[in-house]
């Protein structure tokens, strides 16, 4: 993968996780208090500086 400013090959640098509620979460998330996690991993270019965020996807957890 190529920086998009100056094509030079982006680094990984770590994985994130968001977590993420719902505004409208409905009575049984609200209850057992869901949450999303949204996944990314990051990307930064070692020349420019640029960095990358890539989804890799979601998980749900249940807090009980």
């Amino acid at each position: 993968m190529n920086c998009l400013r100056c094509d030079t090959s982006l680094e990984f640098l770590k994985e994130y996780r968001f977590d993420s509620q719902e505004a409208d979460r409905g009575f049984f998330k609200a209850i057992f208090d869901v949450e999303e996690h949204l996944m990314f991993k990051i990307y930064v270019c070692p020349k420019c500086r640029h960095t990358e965020f890539i989804y890799t996807g979601k998980s749900t957890w249940v807090d009980l």
